[in-house]
């Protein structure tokens, strides 16, 4: 209900007092008023006006600003682990196409050290299959080893650049 409302908001009522505030005339008719405020300055009901239409409208805008700043952070935190999710989609895959061209080589080694010892006993000779090569751990080849593969490790990642204080591990 809440999230409903906040959209609402921020969709329907919110752009309103923005378009407002930023608009050139405001800002320039906002500027404009100190000059009474240094000319008349010894009218004080005229001085404490304009003074509470400033602090008014200095409120307004930092609170503003304060807003849209926190909404660009959320949705900034979510467009970064948008990024790592798909970039550890990604890395899954890879890591699957990767084992299964090592699993193709390796068959394709078994059937040539094959074929190598039909043609030698055709021709009467004797042959010593090669041993297959030594299959790769694909963890090992990552930088950070198999912490890249932990489950938690986006999450985990993204906390460390919001809270600096901890240190990453590699």
């Amino acid at each position: 209900m809440i999230k409903n409302l906040n959209n609402w908001l921020d969709q329907y009522i919110l752009p309103w007092p923005v378009r407002f505030l930023t608009h050139r005339f405001v800002i320039l008719a906002t500027m404009a008023l100190l000059i009474p405020l240094l000319a008349f300055a010894s009218k004080t009901v005229l001085v404490l006006s304009i003074n509470s239409y400033l602090n008014t409208m200095s409120v307004a805008v930092s609170s503003i600003v304060l807003l849209y700043a926190t909404i660009s952070e959320i949705r900034q935190k979510q467009i970064a682990e948008m990024q790592e999710k798909r970039a550890q989609e990604d890395h899954t895959h890879v890591t699957a196409i990767h084992t299964l061209v090592l699993e193709t080589l390796a068959n394709q080694h078994q059937e040539i050290e094959e074929l190598k010892q039909m043609l030698a006993a055709m021709q009467g000779q004797s042959y010593q299959p090669g041993p297959l090569p030594e299959k790769v751990n694909l963890r090992d080849l990552h930088p950070r080893g198999d912490a890249r593969f932990e489950a938690d490790d986006t999450h985990q990642r993204i906390s460390r650049l919001h809270n600096p204080s901890k240190p990453e591990l590699k």
